[in-house]
């Protein structure tokens, strides 16, 4: 070729410029439609990666196809050299006729990237990059929260004001709202809404509020909402004297609710001369411009906090607030979140639907909402930790801690995603690990779920006392009656079978007609309680302890193994961490324990527990020692 220009002309000839045209906007259709058939097929989350590998492979082939070769009459043959005049002719042509072919093939090209682009964004949250795995594990390692020299501040439940005093969710929606806000600002460190709204209706005196919290400062407010009027009151106060450092009320239409959101986050960050540290684009509330799915959302939440059968009905709300705004990234968390959880509760599930076939159409569920919640927000940590807990209970151990690490390298003081990755760390024997995660979600949230982990994670490591002193304190904040069995097995496993006594007996005194424990007064308790002792139960009691456990304190660990594979038949996931922290040796090392555990892709035997000489007591505990 003499000239680029001959050599554009040639491509011209061959019809490069055309295929490139057609592909681009081939692959652009190509890439919408198997991202709807991977939801609509459930297909698995490899399958856009290899479509876009694929679409974008083929382009230079398909370019050097169309060079070289061309569609005849006779079929397809080799691209024969050009005419005596052909080359020239083209070159010598108007603009008008040889720009037009450049300009499609650039735009076919183009639409091919922005397809490109769009999976690129779906996949993104797949793993964490070394930088943020490394960042969330120094946030994970800290040993002391005095190391924090950062403003540490809790949100307590706003008061509902509102004229018939209705407004219940709404109310603690922008409680939780404004700690969500707060908590994008890093040079804060925001306590956990759990534990704040253990306070919600009390009238305690604000400095211990903030002793036992352990924070220095404290944010309350009433919101008063009115038909389309809102009133919001909010003041920041110095939990070690009560001193009122700062307060404002704001007036306005409902529609601004997000805006006085910021602005009171920003009106604190200021009294507290910390900076927003927000990067160009970014902004500390996420706000839909649907009101109507706003409130739904709320409600969605207050739903999801309840836990048990409700979670059908959070599921719901979180599902019409997207109909509403299908573009609203907190929504789609919302729903990947509340999925996620129900696996955990059969009552949510569906009728005529066991919990193995409920829940891998769940998790499927999740997966979807927490990806479109990060195709529109890739920072969003709520669906990162959605999405990580699918792919634990998927048996996906590695995907799962890229993404839970990814999350707390986005927000390292989010107590849930902690909590997520100790139970994480548990199934993979990594006990140390484990307790330490669990320990910083209860440092930075000290609920009762909180200690409920921090305690089972004791447990698998070898640490009893400390164990039980962690579900006291959980039972302390929660009578549930999941904290209440945990406490009475940790009991009876030390041998305080008298301890289990009480403890059962003032549950069933506190819930008199309920089956979740164990009906039946102090006598009947006691009398159970002393065959488990003894060893003289014909069988395990329903609503008591662990059945698998109950077979052990009757001595018979080959029945306490056929009763774990049992229970995983129905509840295919949840039984590993109970052959991690339950059994005695004989029953983990019993060989079809191991062979279920590494058909998991877990080590069958394997525990990485913190040696003694290197045990300290957790920092979530030290606050109890008074």
């Amino acid at each position: 070729m003499k000239s680029y220009q001959e050599f554009f002309a040639e491509l011209k000839r061959r019809k490069v410029f055309k295929v490139a045209a057609v592909y681009g906007a081939t692959a652009f259709v190509l890439l919408q439609v198997a991202d709807l058939l991977q939801d609509a097929l459930e297909l698995p989350g490899s399958f856009m990666p290899f479509i876009l590998a694929v679409t974008l492979l083929g382009f230079p082939i398909a370019l050097l196809l169309a060079w070289a070769f061309e569609v005849t009459p006779e079929g397809v043959q080799k691209t024969q050299a050009p005419g005596v005049g052909e080359i020239e002719g083209i070159v010598s042509a108007p603009m008008s006729q040889r720009w037009p072919a450049g300009l499609m093939a650039l735009a076919g090209m183009a639409a091919m990237l922005v397809g490109a682009w769009w999976v690129g964004r779906q996949s993104v949250a797949d793993a964490g990059t070394p930088t943020e795995g490394d960042a969330a594990e120094v946030r994970l390692a800290m040993t002391d929260p005095t190391d924090d020299d950062r403003p540490s501040i809790a949100v307590l439940p706003f008061a509902d004001m509102s004229p018939e005093q209705d407004q219940e969710y709404f109310v603690d929606g922008m409680t939780e709202e404004i700690f969500i806000t707060l908590g994008k600002i890093k040079d804060l460190r925001v306590s956990g809404r759990t534990s704040a709204f253990a306070y919600k209706g009390q009238d305690t005196d604000l400095r211990e509020v903030g002793s036992n919290l352990n924070v220095r400062y404290l944010v309350e407010g009433s919101v008063r909402k009115a038909g389309n009027q809102l009133r919001i009151t909010a003041q920041l106060i110095d939990a070690a004297d009560g001193t009122h450092l700062w307060s404002d009320a704001y007036n306005r239409a409902l529609d601004d609710v997000f805006a006085i959101q910021t602005e009171i986050a920003e009106a604190i960050a200021e009294e507290l001369r910390v900076p927003l540290g927000l990067d160009d684009g970014q902004s500390l509330v996420t706000p839909t411009a649907d009101l109507e799915a706003y409130d739904l959302f709320l409600a969605g939440r207050a739903r999801m906090r309840e836990r048990g059968a409700v979670l059908a009905q959070a599921i719901q709300l979180f599902e019409a607030a997207i109909a509403r705004d299908s573009a609203w990234a907190p929504a789609w968390a919302g729903l990947a979140e509340a999925t996620e959880i129900s696996v955990w509760y059969p009552s949510s599930h569906p009728d005529g639907l066991t919990p193995a076939e409920y829940i891998p159409i769940a998790l499927a569920d999740a997966e979807r909402a927490a990806r479109r919640a990060l195709a529109i927000d890739t920072d969003n940590a709520s669906a990162l930790v959605a999405l990580g807990s699918v792919h634990r209970d998927r048996a996906e151990w590695e995907e799962s801690e890229a993404t839970y690490l990814r999350a707390l390298a986005l927000d390292p003081d989010n107590a849930e995603a902690h909590q997520q990755y100790s139970e994480l760390l548990a199934n993979l024997g990594r006990a140390a690990e484990a307790v330490r995660a669990a320990d910083r979600a209860a440092v930075l949230d000290p609920a009762a779920i909180r200690f409920s982990m921090l305690g089972t994670t004791l447990n698998g490591d070898g640490r009893l006392d400390e164990a039980i002193e962690a579900y006291e304190q959980a039972a302390l904040l929660s009578d549930r009656s999941g904290t209440t069995s945990a406490l009475a097995r940790r009991y009876m496993s030390a041998g305080r079978w008298d301890e289990a006594v009480d403890v059962l007996d003032r549950w069933n005194r506190a819930n008199p007609g309920s089956e979740d424990i164990f009906v039946g007064d102090r006598a009947q308790i006691a009398e159970v309680v002393e065959g488990l002792r003894q060893g003289t139960l014909a069988r395990p009691v329903d609503q008591l302890v662990n059945k698998s456990v109950q077979w052990l304190w009757l001595g018979q660990p080959d029945s306490a193994v056929a009763q774990l594979l049992a229970d995983s038949e129905n509840f295919p996931f949840g039984r590993t961490l109970e052959m991690r922290r339950y059994g005695t040796e004989s029953v983990q090392r019993d060989p079809r324990i191991i062979a279920f555990l590494e058909e998991r892709g877990l080590p069958g035997v394997q525990f990485e527990r913190t040696p003694v000489a290197e045990r300290t007591r957790p920092l979530a505990l030290r606050g109890t020692d008074e």
